[in-house]
C-alpha cells in the first residue's frame, strides 16, 4: 500500500470517528453502534475505532487514533500520510560535520603509518577536535555512532588493515 493509499484508508476511519459515518455512505444512514456522536463522546469513539481496528489485525491504540484525528483536523489528508518515507537522512547521520571532517583527517593520517585500530582512529578524531577552536560546538556522538561513522568513512580504505595493503591502495587510488 502506497503512502497515499494508506492516508486515504486512514481518512475513512478518522471521518467515521469525527462524524459517526464513513464517507460515501448513503444519505439517511445511521452511525454504527459506538460511533454515534449524539450518544458517544469523541474519546469513546476513538476507543471504539481502536478496538475495531485492533480486532481486524491493525494494532492501534485510542491515543494513536486521537493523534491521527488531530493531524487530519490540522493538516487534512497530508497529515495522515506516513512522512517517514519522505525524510532523507544525511549520509553520515546526525554526526556534526566537524566530527566527520576530523575523522576523515585521522583516517588520512593513518594511511602511511603502521597498522592502526578503530580505537586509535576514534582517539585521534577526538584529539583533532580538541585542538580546533572552531569545533568547540561540535558534540561528540556516542562510541557506537563513532564506530558506525568510521565504517562509512573508511570503506575500501583498509584503514585498520595491513599497512602494506593500505599503502598500496592509497598509491593505486591516486
Amino acid at each position: 500500500m502506497t503512502a497515499a493509499e494508506q492516508a486515504r484508508w486512514w481518512e475513512t476511519h478518522v471521518l467515521e470517528v469525527l462524524h459517526g459515518l464513513p464517507p460515501d455512505t448513503p444519505e439517511g444512514s445511521k452511525p454504527r453502534p459506538g460511533f454515534d456522536p449524539k450518544q458517544h463522546s469523541l474519546a469513546q469513539r476513538e476507543r471504539a475505532k481502536a478496538a475495531e481496528l485492533t480486532a481486524a489485525g491493525h494494532r492501534v491504540t485510542a491515543s494513536g487514533i486521537k493523534q491521527r484525528r488531530q493531524r487530519y483536523q490540522r493538516d487534512g489528508l497530508v497529515g495522515l500520510a506516513d512522512g517517514r518515507s519522505a525524510k532523507q537522512m544525511p549520509p553520515f547521520g546526525q554526526a556534526h560535520v566537524a566530527v566527520v571532517e576530523a575523522m576523515r583527517q585521522a583516517i588520512a593520517e593513518s594511511a602511511e603509518a603502521s597498522s592502526r585500530t578503530i580505537g586509535f582512529i576514534i582517539w585521534r578524531t577526538k584529539q583533532i577536535l580538541a585542538d580546533r577552536e572552531e569545533t568547540a560546538a561540535a558534540q561528540l556522538p556516542s562510541r557506537a555512532t563513532l564506530y558506525r561513522l568510521f565504517e562509512k568513512l573508511a570503506a575500501d580504505t583498509h584503514a585498520t588493515g595491513s599497512a602494506r595493503t593500505r599503502r598500496s591502495v592509497t598509491v593505486d587510488g591516486r
